[in-house]
């Protein structure tokens, strides 16, 4: 269904109205310094960036303001607790619009009688956002929907803010060099990408129906789609009925809510691992109890993936941390941030005390939570950043364990994650001929050779001759359960690491290398 585009906001207009915010909340030198009004310094001061002021100018911009801030509040590669707890208090939680304001956008995608479409229309809507309200009804079949609106004159505010917001980092980039390591202006420009995907309901619509295809097939639901009804500016979804996540409380020790945590995380480590794409932001309030413990998700406007390349590095990072290769560690880290110039000796001194802290831990003390807190410090300190599309993995990965954890805190994600890979080494193994990256493999695995010399011996096997078949006898299993004991304080984090390993390679056509991995990983998982 084709829409009327929304009228173009006039960035002049705005930019004058964005001064005036700055100059509200104190910031006159940060508004002089960016060319918002006459000043005889360029300087940006850091000093006048505080938490408390700058939540106050995000909530007054308004809607990107208030999304832009939620994004930061999971970036705590990028903030300190204090940063990271202010920003955590803007909700994209706002009054609603008049259903009067609302009809005219329903009309335009329907028509003039879009009323005859519906047996019954309630026009109190359940939920208000920044850029769109929903609403129930009832289809003339009996059918019960969620009308989802987006709310008029959302796009052409947030395409101007956010030209506005990329303009400003672009200044600030070239009057500070502190600002400039941080990148604001790639930032801003994948945080508009994403915000123009989230305007899009049809773009939601078919993330949906991607992904809840997958999900299907663990008997996870998603919302149906009514493609005659849907467009730009309006969707219509089945309504799913059931309890909501965020009601469900601390631990009862009812049994049917600890499976429901455990079967919510097992569908997010599948859409990660065996399907690619992946809800990006499955928290309570997306989350349903269907019946006695299934799950449903619902609102897929903001969605993750890992590209072929960026799984590679998540690989070489991977496969680095279990060998304790802290060059190669740095080497990976350095590389997303942008090659900035630091103190490699200082970085790889912190980075091997880091792996240090958590050797000889067994899988079931393994949190990503913690691991990343610390990770978090690590790069705050050395001013690395993260690329954006791994901050929407993390985010998702952290926002799931805390889920389950407060559900279920007996939940141990690596032994969770073992079925995943026994089923995507069924379902992708194969006894074909090598692939061409192979080759790349064999380096990267140089730096297991001490731990795992039958592995490396049939990689390198398979690299020369381009074709090797698999071949498990009880020796070689014997072999990889005794470095248990030559290798006790290395088992837990690499077996886990193994596990994660195996399922990026063998997703990305290197299915013996990542059967291997895998075979290595469920051994030690046993032994632990």
């Amino acid at each position: 269904m084709a829409s009327p585009p929304e009228k173009p906001i006039s960035s002049i207009a705005r930019a004058a109205e964005i001064s005036q915010i700055l100059m509200r909340h104190g910031a006159k030198n940060l508004a002089g310094a960016l060319g918002f009004i006459p000043s005889s310094s360029n300087v940006i001061d850091p000093r006048e960036f505080r938490p408390a002021a700058v939540v106050a100018f995000l909530r007054d911009i308004g809607p990107v303001g208030i999304k832009l801030g939620q994004l930061l509040a999971t970036r705590s590669d990028l903030f300190t607790e204090h940063w990271i707890t202010a920003f955590s208090t803007l909700h994209d939680q706002v009054s609603p619009v008049r259903f009067a304001d609302i009809e005219p956008v329903l009309a335009s995608s329907w028509g003039e009688d879009w009323r005859n479409d519906f047996a019954q229309f309630d026009e109190q809507p359940l939920a208000s956002a920044s850029i769109a309200q929903t609403y129930s009804a009832k289809l003339q079949d009996g059918s019960e929907v969620i009308v989802k609106v987006r709310r008029p004159g959302t796009a052409a505010r947030m395409e101007a803010d956010v030209r506005l917001l990329v303009r400003l980092a672009e200044i600030a980039e070239a009057r500070s060099p502190d600002i400039a390591r941080y990148r604001p202006v790639e930032f801003l420009r994948t945080f508009g990408r994403n915000l123009a995907w989230e305007m899009d309901l049809a773009a939601e619509s078919r993330a949906c129906e991607r992904i809840g295809a997958y999900l299907d097939t663990i008997g996870v639901r998603t919302p149906a789609i009514h493609w005659e009804l849907t467009g730009l500016r309006v969707n219509v979804q089945e309504r799913l009925y059931g309890r909501p996540a965020s009601s469900l409380g601390s631990p009862s020790g009812d049994p049917r809510v600890a499976a429901f945590a455990k079967s919510y995380a097992n569908a997010v480590l599948r859409m990660i691992i065996l399907n690619g794409e992946f809800h990006g932001d499955p928290h309570p309030g997306n989350v349903f109890m269907i019946g006695e413990q299934d799950v449903g998700f619902i609102d897929f406007g903001s969605v993750g993936t890992l590209t072929k390349a960026r799984r590679d590095e998540i690989v070489r990072l991977v496969l680095a941390i279990a060998g304790e290769e802290t060059s190669d560690v740095a080497n990976v880290l350095l590389a997303w941030a942008g090659e900035p110039k630091v103190d490699r000796d200082a970085l790889a001194v912190d980075l091997d005390q880091l792996i240090g802290e958590f050797r000889g831990t067994v899988l079931s003390g393994i949190e990503f939570s913690q691991i990343f807190s610390r990770v978090f410090d690590l790069l705050r300190d050395y001013r690395l950043v993260l690329p954006p599309d791994l901050a929407i993995l993390l985010r998702t990965l952290l926002t799931a364990e805390g889920f389950v954890r407060s559900l279920a805190p007996d939940y141990n994600i690596a032994e969770e994650t073992r079925p995943i890979m026994t089923e995507l080494l069924a379902e992708r193994f194969s006894l074909g001929s090598a692939r061409s990256g192979l080759k790349r493999l064999r380096g990267q695995l140089l730096g297991l050779s001490a731990s795992l010399p039958d592995i490396l011996a049939t990689a390198n096997s398979i690299a020369k001759s381009g074709y090797v078949p698999v071949q498990l006898d009880p020796l070689s299993i014997e072999q990889l359960a005794g470095l248990r004991n030559e290798r006790q304080s290395l088992k837990g984090p690499l077996a886990a690491a193994l596990i994660v390993a195996s399922a990026l390679l063998v997703d990305q056509s290197w299915p013996l290398a990542g059967g291997a991995l895998a075979i290595a990983g469920v051994v030690l998982v046993r032994k632990s």
